[in-house]
């Protein structure tokens, strides 16, 4: 169990640091193409675009909700490497999610040149991190929380 976490500890860094690589990006982008004025910042749609993103980021956390509720009590025969393996796809997801907010701040810069957009979505995709970064007592307290089921069941 010990090494499958710090596989996903390993993946979960490399997000993190995507979250980082995108805040360079943007701030690259911004000076050297000075001043950046956007691809599309004055076409009818830009303000439905970015309310959809914003909608979409405050969704993210449903679904994270979501989808790791779905890969729990996903069906099939259980044991010590059916709930390890769950619980890298449920935390690996969870972070995969969480870094999308960045993405659409990333997207609304590159439209409208606002890098306060991008910045109030990275802040939030590092908030959701933070939320949902993979800790082991967790991982000990399901795994437990399993096979005393499991021995009770019998």
């Amino acid at each position: 169990m010990r090494d499958a976490f710090n596989r996903v500890l390993r993946i979960t860094a490399a997000i993190i640091g995507g979250l980082f690589i995108l805040a360079a990006i943007a701030e690259w982008v911004r000076s050297a193409y000075a001043p950046f004025k956007g691809f599309a910042p004055n076409v009818k749609w830009v303000p439905a675009l970015k309310n959809f993103l914003y909608l979409m980021a405050m969704f993210n956390i449903l679904l994270i909700r979501y989808v790791v509720m779905r890969i729990y009590i996903a069906p099939g025969h259980i044991n010590a490497e059916t709930i390890v393996r769950r619980l890298c796809k449920a935390d690996l997801v969870s972070m995969l999610i969480s870094a999308l907010p960045c993405v659409y701040g990333l997207v609304l810069f590159l439209v409208t040149a606002d890098l306060i957009d991008f910045y109030l979505l990275f802040g939030l995709s590092v908030i959701y991190c933070t939320i949902y970064f993979p800790r082991y007592k967790k991982w000990v307290s399901i795994m437990e929380e399993k096979e005393d089921r499991g021995s009770s069941a019998s």
